[in-house]
């Protein structure tokens, strides 16, 4: 039976997505969360009930083996968290199925940079990050500069080496819920809900959508074509999909 392999990329509704994790699948196979012990949803999750994890120090083989061991009793089991495709496969092995959620890549920019002006007191976990944090909340940093710095650009691209997108069985995007999440139900054997509760974790955000000048916009695109035509693509399979999904 395969380990589901979830990379959540951030600021893409993968939170959202956790706790869908959680309520609707964990009834039927173990949920392995991993952002951080200090984080709420961090734990091993059967049955909506969570086992904590001791996490720091340790590497994601250390922390995921045993648990997938125990838990999975030879069936399937979901393993989530800002965990890039290298990581994971440096220690899953066998019948693995690899997911994720995107987003538009200048939106997903936007929320990013926004989210790190609502949240100063929340410093990323990369090292090389934060700098550019300590820039984007001191206003030092616009919206364009970050978007196009190289810890930000290109990011699902990054995150996704070396399995790229053809090396996904499903991609979701938070534009099209209700495909995405058939597309999910088929691949996890659950039946999911047609809509993801979505919360808005920026409290400046005026409307569904950021908008960008001209001028930003072309910026930002230069230094992220690759995720550009990475989110088309995974737009062109999603449509293809869902004309193959049963009603």
């Amino acid at each position: 039976m395969p380990t589901f392999a979830s990379i959540h990329l951030g600021k893409t509704a993968g939170s959202a997505f956790a706790n869908l994790l959680i309520k609707e699948v964990s009834p039927r196979m173990p949920v392995l969360l991993l952002y951080g012990e200090d984080h709420p949803l961090s734990g091993l999750w059967n049955k909506r009930v969570k086992q904590s994890v001791k996490s720091e120090g340790r590497s994601l083989a250390e922390i995921c083996l045993p648990l997938l061991n125990l838990s999975g009793g030879g069936g399937s089991c979901v393993v989530q968290g800002h965990i890039a495709a290298s990581e994971y496969l440096e220690f899953l092995q066998g019948d693995c199925q690899f997911l994720t959620w995107l987003r538009h890549p200048l939106q997903r920019i936007c929320s990013h940079y926004y989210f790190w002006k609502n949240h100063t007191s929340l410093p990323p976990r990369r090292v090389e990050a934060r700098m550019l944090f300590a820039q984007v909340i001191s206003g030092e940093c616009s919206l364009t500069e970050f978007g196009c710095s190289p810890v930000i650009s290109e990011y699902y691209t990054r995150m996704l080496a070396p399995l790229g997108l053809d090396g996904l069985a499903t991609t979701a995007l938070t534009e099209h819920p209700r495909v995405s999440l058939r597309s999910l139900s088929v691949l996890l054997g659950v039946q999911l809900p047609e809509n993801i509760p979505l919360v808005n974790q920026t409290p400046s955000k005026q409307a569904d959508c950021y908008e960008l000048t001209p001028h930003e916009e072309s910026q930002i695109l230069a230094f992220n074509m690759t995720d550009m035509d990475l989110y088309k693509r995974a737009l062109a399979r999603l449509t293809t999909q869902e004309s193959s999904i049963p009603a």
